[in-house]
């Protein structure tokens, strides 16, 4: 069973164009990330340092770090799930339009989407709870032939950090996969995992180029358009003065600069991952067309009943 990589990515070009609300739905974590940027600013302890007296002194404060960390993980938990809704919405309104839908308005994909949330979330769940053991355990290895070979292991075991990268492409197609399987034929989240394992095994090879293609086109898109929006940082040392500490007017530029350049940023990504979203629920649908289509049966297995 091959995979028609010239439609699928014909056909997310389509649906990614002429459906831009899908760009706004992408958009929203990381804008939702903008309007908590000041706080984890104020509150990084690597900020506090470079700010003028008095109040770089707040940088040794245990109470600031500890404040760090808490705002880091309660920002974390909404940031997770203003993701899945963007993912779920995405999947569903590219399901819907290549199923003959002609128009996509904004809040009728989020009230539509909603019975899919728990099970995405759970989704994503299982995954990332696979990829976090597989991590640490890779990374306990790690520590420990090197405390036993005083450090030699390391030199033998850094090849092996390579082998990560197919088992989290792999990985990640299987996640998008399942989640359109949960969107577009109203899976439970392990049914839809045991069903896209099933199709992987039987295209793993076309869904792993697949996936190598839109990594590496979107990723230099995004280059395209991010690097030259990296250039400000690159004069955030211009405004130190003879004793190292940065003037207040630089300062006050990047607190303005900075939440710009990362909207611009966010922008780009959320446009480009509404296409990326799209190829995937496109090719989900096509791969499932296939493995449901009879296979013809030969004359000669017609004639004798085979």
């Amino acid at each position: 069973m091959k995979l028609d990589f010239g439609e699928v990515l014909g056909r997310m070009w389509k649906i990614g164009w002429n459906h831009k609300v899908l760009w706004l739905w992408q958009m929203l974590p990381g804008l939702f990330s903008i309007v908590v940027m000041p706080f984890m600013f104020v509150l990084n302890p690597a900020f506090i340092m470079v700010l003028p007296e008095p109040w770089n002194q707040y940088a040794n404060e245990e109470w600031v770090a500890l404040a760090f960390v808490i705002a880091m993980f309660i920002f974390m938990i909404p940031m997770m799930l203003v993701s899945v809704v963007a993912q779920i919405t995405t999947t569903h309104g590219a399901v819907t339009v290549d199923r003959g839908a002609e128009k996509l308005a904004f809040m009728e994909l989020f009230r539509e989407s909603l019975p899919y949330f728990w099970r995405v979330l759970g989704l994503y769940t299982i995954f990332g709870g696979a990829w976090m053991v597989l991590w640490l355990g890779f990374m306990g290895f790690f520590m420990l032939g090197s405390m036993l070979t005083f450090g030699l292991a390391s030199i033998c075991v850094m090849p092996f950090f390579l082998l990560l990268i197919p088992v989290l492409l792999m990985g990640y197609s299987v996640l998008q996969l399942a989640q359109a399987a949960i969107i577009a034929d109203v899976m439970g989240t392990l049914q839809a995992i045991a069903h896209i394992w099933k199709l992987f095994r039987a295209n793993w090879l076309g869904v792993v180029l697949l996936m190598v293609i839109l990594y590496f086109a979107l990723s230099t898109l995004s280059s395209v358009f991010v690097f030259p929006m990296m250039f400000p940082m690159m004069l955030f040392p211009l405004g130190l003065d003879s004793q190292g500490n940065f003037n207040n007017l630089i300062l006050i530029f990047f607190l303005i600069l900075f939440p710009l350049m990362f909207a611009l940023m966010y922008i780009v990504q959320g446009i480009l991952m509404a296409f990326f979203q799209a190829a995937w629920a496109v090719a989900f649908i096509r791969l499932s067309r296939a493995a449901n289509t009879p296979i013809a049966l030969d004359e000669k297995s017609q004639e004798t009943g085979i």
